[in-house]
């Protein structure tokens, strides 16, 4: 902080005080465990490092996309680490344009004005409000060390904050987390998310941009959008944002500040908004008014009902699957990259033996022997891919371990969405263009037929699956083995075709 930067009419205790949070804000104490922070700074390493000296060596062009996920994944991580409650609550995540009127809404929603509406978001944090035993507010810094936030303290951190204070603490906090003992969702937590803006608005910055608000509500397990009635419309922005999203996370749509707007405008706008966001394949499960003014008839009945529904399960501990589909989808890339190397070496081969010059001889050579080269390249690669997924996932176990949660590696089949492959479907589309007839008896339809259910899959791979099924006989060999990479590919070859052939 610059002594240019400090305000005269601040008196000399609030300048101490402002002193001691930019001091507790830089703070590099951490609450967890010397070992802990040790484990956390390797696991750290694997992904921010190892992970991305392998790259180098070859990736699919989406290992942007995966390393930001793994970051991603790595900071909701160490938050458990800090915060091993929040790991067991499904997130309903507040998203919107910037001063659309969340915090209010999140203040109005849990009777607590413990937000601060329109925080600027070049400095504003996600904050998550949960159940807990105490009233209490906490954040992580960017040293990832939690600190204890007074209501005041946190209360300052608005879009004023250098105007008043000459300070930027909002800055050098990564997350607050606010805990309410009369919060009356015990399974879920409320994210509220700074405003999303585009690189051309002023309040733009790394911090800021539609990549860290995407990032923040595609973690949540449901998202609810707030949009103000007095626009009259959603945005294009917001259209495309919402569209950005994880289609499967369901979405609510909240009309804020319908009192600006008379009653007869309001349903036409809700009406409005539905249609738009229906043209536009943005599936949404409700679009509703909200106003915080009490004499204002748009209460929160129904969003609460939503929230009763959404509160009945308890969430389940997803870091081990959420990093395990970041290391498949780079390890599908290397398979799909070893199947047309190979399909390459076939081919030459093929000509190689039907060829009857010198010359086209030798290039079929010389070629043959720069895919060979390639393919050893990916194994090699694959095997590194996979002892750093053996560290990776073992040291994640280490720490779970001692956080008393269970995170062992998951079996790859389990993660899986085959709910719309038709596999059989498939097979016998393939038979019929072969012109293979259809076994008198498939033992498979049952499993094959729809919907696929992964964890069936799962036990017959670990042989767990009734003797009377006759699959023991089939589930062996190099089909054992590729199986697991053909249903990933959701791709039947002629394996499976000609085992299915011998089941009479």
């Amino acid at each position: 902080m610059s002594p240019l930067d400090l305000k005269t009419n601040l008196s000399h205790d609030q300048l101490l005080e402002r002193y001691q949070l930019l001091c507790k804000a830089c703070s590099p104490d951490s609450s967890i465990d010397a070992n802990l922070k040790r484990e956390l700074a390797a696991l750290e390493q694997l992904i921010k490092h190892d992970l991305v000296e392998l790259t180098r060596k070859g990736c699919p062009d989406n290992i942007t996309d995966i390393l930001k996920a793994m970051d991603n994944e790595l900071v909701r991580f160490r938050e458990f680490c800090e915060f091993p409650s929040l790991a067991t609550k499904s997130v309903v995540g507040i998203g919107g344009g910037f001063s659309a009127g969340k915090s209010s809404f999140i203040n109005k929603l849990i009777g607590h004005k413990c937000l601060v509406a329109e925080v600027d978001p070049t400095t504003s944090m996600p904050a998550y409000v949960m159940k807990g035993q105490d009233e209490t507010i906490q954040a992580i810094n960017t040293n990832n060390c939690a600190i204890t936030l007074t209501q005041a303290e946190f209360s300052s951190l608005t879009h004023e904050e250098k105007l008043i204070y000459g300070s930027q603490v909002g800055r050098m906090l990564k997350s607050a987390f606010i805990t309410l003992p009369d919060f009356q969702w015990q399974n879920l937590a409320i994210l509220d998310t700074p405003g999303y803006s585009k690189p051309e608005d002023q309040n733009w910055n790394e911090r800021t941009d539609a990549n860290l608000a995407k990032a923040q509500l595609n973690s949540a397990n449901y998202i609810v959008w707030v949009v103000s009635a007095e626009a009259g419309v959603i945005s294009e922005d917001d259209i495309k944002f919402l569209d950005s999203l994880d289609k499967k996370i369901p979405k609510y749509v909240l009309v804020s500040r319908a009192d600006k707007r008379t009653e007869e405008d309001v349903p036409k706008i809700i009406e409005l908004i539905k249609t738009t966001l229906a043209n536009r394949g943005v599936n949404v499960i409700d679009v509703v008014p909200f106003s915080t003014r009490k004499r204002a008839n748009y209460s929160l009945e129904f969003v609460i009902a939503q929230m009763d529904a959404w509160n009945e399960t308890q969430n389940a501990l997803q870091f081990a699957q959420n990093f395990k589909r970041q290391f498949l989808a780079y390890q599908s890339f290397l398979e799909e990259e070893q199947r047309l190397g190979n399909r390459r070496l076939h081919k030459l081969n093929r000509i190689l033996t039907l060829a009857d010059d010198d010359e086209l001889t030798s290039d079929a050579n010389d070629l043959i022997e720069l895919v060979k080269q390639e393919l050893q390249q990916l194994t090699q690669l694959k095997d590194n891919l996979a002892s750093l997924n053996h560290v990776f996932f073992t040291k994640l176990k280490k720490i779970g371990d001692r956080a008393g949660v269970p995170l062992p590696e998951p079996n790859a089949l389990e993660l899986m969405d085959l709910k719309e492959i038709d596999l059989l479907g498939m097979l016998r589309q393939i038979r019929e263009e072969q012109g293979l007839e259809e076994p008198i008896i498939n033992p498979f339809a049952d499993l094959f037929s729809q919907p696929i259910n992964p964890k069936v899959i799962a036990r017959i791979l670990r042989r767990e699956t009734p003797p009377d099924y006759g699959f023991d006989a089939l589930m062996t060999g190099e089909l054992f083995n590729q199986l697991p990479q053909l249903l990933r590919q959701a791709q039947p070859v002629d394996d499976i075709i000609k085992l299915l052939d011998e089941v009479k």
